[in-house]
């Protein structure tokens, strides 16, 4: 049984790993260091943005700093030690690229400013999946704290019963998460949650250790097999955390999982290396598996995925010349070169019309349309990662995000949930 928390080189090198959704100090990943501050200095006013590996990375905070003439200086960090900045030193930044289910402790706490959509340029580009839940007519919606539910705000802050003219963020990059496998080793196409936990698979099963992101996928898969139905998994109650998280220790103790991981290159790892055969994945880490070589498809059970949205947030001590700054670089996020930078990775945009002039046809195509690669395809760092021919998985950019089934969500009974999943690790 292996817990795996050491950063991987390809990590470091690409920047790629994501998000983790531990809200404790004993959970927290260790900050990163400052990055993206461009060789050129301007003469302009500088801009402080801290996020993830989604969205902090040299070539995007070096471009941003071309583009605005604004000097853009990032800092990317862990899940946990990014959640404990935007919350308790606001003061240190200008704009966090935080997430949705961030919400209900973010919005309280007045960290951050109401955003003007009269401001933002491309507001009206922004598609109906952030503003009102469904991408397209007839869309699940899903449960959990999907974006449409946690953008409205009044001009003082509070929130708003509907469409209003501020928000608590501009909604940017996205994407609709699964189960990565090799189907070399599962001799057979993956299309339920209920995969996760099949006999056929103990011992080379992997469960990402985030608390709220892990008993999602599992309380996925549990549902899925007709042994539980909750409520909304994205709050569950504590009968539910319970009863799920008693069924995840019995398979612990079978040796059901070979490993947890927390970061996008333990999860490549693990793969490339054949100690799973299936395992909790985020999108680019099924790309960067087959980049070595390593057959690896990214399901779409039938189920439905789970989403998750991130966004750009100005912190409230932001004022003057640094306010209008601020507004410049949310602006440039939304000029399609940043989408399209994404795009590569396996990401989504929000206003994706903006993004289509920035790619390729054949690029537009696979990443967003859902078509076979008409040729081979790169990252954004210039590696071939999709080969002649080759489908995405999970089809077109609609048809992924019409069936959500669940937001990643910051849970009533977060603290109980963190408790327990600490329990279930132990056993």
């Amino acid at each position: 049984m292996t817990t795996l928390t050491k950063p991987t080189m390809h990590e470091t090198r690409t920047g790629l790993s994501r998000r983790r959704f531990v809200l404790t100090a004993a959970g927290s990943a260790a900050a990163g260091a400052t990055l993206g501050a461009p060789a050129i200095v301007y003469a302009a006013e500088t801009i402080r943005t801290i996020g993830l590996g989604v969205s902090i990375i040299n070539e995007i905070q070096s471009r941003a700093s071309k583009d605005t003439k604004l000097r853009v200086r990032g800092q990317a960090l862990g899940y946990g030690a990014l959640f404990g900045k935007m919350l308790n030193q606001n003061s240190t930044y200008e704009i966090t690229e935080g997430y949705f289910n961030d919400m209900d402790v973010m919005i309280p706490s007045k960290a951050w400013q109401p955003i003007d959509t009269k401001r933002i340029k491309n507001w009206d580009k922004i598609s109906n999946l952030c503003k009102t839940g469904a991408l397209t007519p007839g869309s699940s919606k899903g449960q959990g704290d999907a974006p449409f539910r946690h953008l409205w705000l009044n001009k003082d802050g509070s929130r708003a019963s509907g469409p209003s003219q501020y928000v608590s963020m501009v909604p940017t990059f996205h994407n609709a998460d699964s189960l990565g496998y090799n189907p070399e080793e599962t001799k057979r196409k993956i299309e339920s949650w209920a995969e996760l936990f099949s006999a056929d698979f103990k011992g080379r099963v992997a469960l990402l250790n985030v608390p709220q992101i892990g008993t999602m996928d599992a309380a996925m898969g549990v549902e899925a097999m007709g042994l539980m139905k909750f409520g909304d998994k994205g709050d569950m109650t504590k009968a539910e955390i319970d009863k799920l998280v008693g069924f995840l220790i019995q398979k612990k103790k079978e040796g059901h999982f070979r490993a947890f991981w927390e970061t996008f290159g333990q999860s490549v790892n693990l793969m490339v290396s054949g100690e799973v055969a299936l395992q909790s994945m985020w999108s680019p880490a099924v790309t960067a598996v087959k980049a070595e070589g390593v057959p690896c498809v990214y399901a779409a059970p039938k189920e439905g995925m789970r989403g998750w949205h991130g966004g750009m947030a100005i912190s409230s001590k932001v004022t003057g010349k640094k306010l209008d700054a601020a507004y410049e670089y949310i602006n440039w996020w939304l000029n399609g070169w940043a989408g399209a930078f994404v795009a590569r990775q396996g990401y989504y945009m929000s206003n994706f019309n903006e993004v289509k002039p920035h790619l390729s046809g054949e690029e537009w195509d696979f990443w967003y349309g859902g078509k076979a690669a008409a040729k081979e395809l790169s990252d954004p760092f210039g590696t071939p990662i999709v080969r002649k021919g080759e489908v995405r998985d999970g089809g077109s950019y609609e048809q992924r995000f019409k069936n959500i089934a669940v937001w990643n969500s910051l849970m009533k009974e977060n603290n109980y949930l963190v408790k327990r999943w600490t329990e279930f690790l132990s056993a």
